[in-house]
């Protein structure tokens, strides 16, 4: 399998001179992760993310996709070998990689986790590992609804997750919703009311941002489910919890990857 047979050649693009503003709105409007940033003559040029417009203040309006785009970790070309190239993203945890031509380095299109995982999946490939409790992470950070969201954000970057699981509190991890960067950037949180907890104006709080009822799985339910859920919902992870809805474990779609990979 080569990367341009997974590669998504209709994704859309930013020009470096674009108003941050701009990058912001496709980002909500479409529900992007990652926008690839390519010049006049469709060259890749960099990368930009929904950290970095989430970092933006009303302060910084005329702000440009320039100012703050990065040079992605990866790139790939169109012939390249998909397996190592996924085994690659999952190292470096890039679940969106652009794909470029092999000279002149004209952008052609994004591979992604997720559509490594709608190809294996809608072949009927079954993971070796079929129940989720073999792959879902057990060590799972959280937040409970109360927390502002300028600790939430603190939290994002410290462990560099987009989202992660709401519990009722630290004695009672019910799951009551999830929230991620998404979340945030619907809600219209950016960087200017991402501030202290003090002060006159106290912060908004998780509950005001978060998606609930959270979709939820159990332990002994099969990986494939996971992978139809997140490919339908469009979701990068899935809190896990048991039958008393206690949480018990995440699986994400790097999870997902490592099972079809093995």
């Amino acid at each position: 399998m080569r990367v341009k047979q997974l590669t998504n050649t209709l994704y859309l693009t930013i020009s470096p001179d674009s108003l941050l503003t701009h990058a912001r709105a496709i980002m909500r409007d479409l529900g992007l992760r990652m926008l690839p940033v390519v010049s006049g003559d469709n060259r890749l040029v960099g990368v930009i993310r929904r950290e970095e417009v989430l970092i933006l203040s009303s302060t910084k309006s005329n702000a440009k996709v320039k100012d703050v785009m990065d040079v992605p970790q990866l790139v790939f070309k169109p012939n390249e070998d998909a397996i190592r190239a996924i085994k690659a993203m999952i190292e470096l945890d890039e679940w969106y990689v652009p794909v470029v031509e092999e000279l002149r380095n004209r952008f052609t299109g994004v591979l992604s986790l997720d559509s490594f995982i709608k190809n294996l999946t809608t072949k009927g490939v079954v993971p070796k590992r079929a129940s989720i409790k073999e792959v879902m992470s057990t060590n799972v950070k959280y937040v409970l609804a109360n927390d502002f969201i300028s600790r939430l954000w603190r939290k994002m970057v410290e462990h560099r997750f987009s989202g992660f699981p709401v519990v009722r509190s630290r004695k009672d991890l019910t799951v009551v919703g999830i929230i991620t960067q998404y979340d945030l950037l619907k809600k219209g949180y950016t960087r200017i009311e991402l501030e202290a907890e003090g002060g006159p104006r106290r912060g908004a709080r998780v509950k005001e941002a978060m998606t609930t009822p959270a979709i939820t799985l159990k332990p002994y339910d099969k990986v494939s489910k996971a992978s139809l859920i997140m490919i339908k919902k469009d979701i990068g992870r899935i809190p896990i919890v048991d039958d008393k809805g206690w949480l018990v474990g995440i699986i994400d779609r790097s999870d997902i990857c490592r099972a079809f990979l093995e």
